[in-house]
């Protein structure tokens, strides 16, 4: 009887010595869910803004080819990060900008040369702040769209 609870507290000793030493060597973004960004889109975005992003008439806006509108508006890109279904989200502020950098190379397309991809540290920024009035916001960064070439 004595030898076996030596054992299980041995092993309990070793399992939980194991887990701190994994936690001191892993990378700072821990809260990351190992996820590709696509996948992140799919578990946390797709259920409303579809596949694709082109959302639901009337209900979700679409993201295929509007998002990157945003970019060319002063405010559009906070707004992007802090929309509810971004803001929160469940995911870490790194995994958000991986999904948000995805979303705008294969739905948004905007230009390459202007585009400064999101990090995680402006997500957490952004993300602090929250926008009482989302439809009002949206509709008056709409409204400063610049005209389409």
């Amino acid at each position: 009887m004595i030898k076996r609870a030596f054992l299980c507290i041995a092993g309990l000793t070793f399992a939980v010595s194991a887990i701190a030493e994994g936690a001191a060597t892993r990378p700072a973004d821990l809260a990351r869910n190992g996820r590709t960004p696509r996948v992140n889109y799919m578990t946390e975005c797709q259920g409303c803004h579809l596949s694709d992003g082109s959302g639901m008439a009337g209900k979700v806006p679409s993201m295929k080819g509007e998002i990157a509108r945003f970019l060319e508006v002063d405010g559009g890109r906070r707004f992007l990060i802090q929309v509810p279904g971004s803001a929160n989200s469940k995911l870490s502020d790194a995994d958000l900008a991986e999904v948000m950098n995805w979303i705008m190379a294969t739905m948004g397309k905007p230009d390459p040369g202007r585009f400064r991809p999101y990090t995680a540290q402006e997500v957490a920024a952004y993300r602090q702040a929250r926008i009482v009035d989302v439809a009002g916001t949206r509709a008056q960064l709409v409204s400063n769209f610049p005209e389409r070439k």
